[in-house]
């Protein structure tokens, strides 16, 4: 199985969305359908054959958690970057009366 086929069955299965809100204990709110996302296109953009090789040995969930631990705890990483550092220091744009 290629690494686009499993990327597609894990995104049918909504199977990152889940554990993205396991591990935040959150519903799946805005910044965490980013985080999500941001999973998606790390796995996309990984070496296809360790991909495959996760895939076989039964371990892609654990490298899919270990992936949103080091994007969601840690603010060095690309998903504080671009999504919690914005939304921290953004005010929201009130509705027009």
């Amino acid at each position: 199985m290629t690494k686009r086929e499993i990327v597609e069955i894990l995104a049918r299965e909504r199977r990152v969305e889940t554990m993205v809100q396991n591990i935040a204990h959150a519903p799946i709110a805005d910044d965490l359908q980013d985080l999500a996302q941001m999973v998606y296109i790390v796995l996309l953009e990984y070496d296809d054959e360790k991909i495959e090789d996760l895939w076989e040995n039964g371990q892609i969930n654990f490298f899919i958690a270990r992936i949103i631990l080091n994007q969601y705890r840690t603010s060095h990483s690309p998903f504080y970057d671009l999504v919690r550092k914005f939304r921290e220091r953004s005010e929201p744009i009130p509705p027009d009366k």
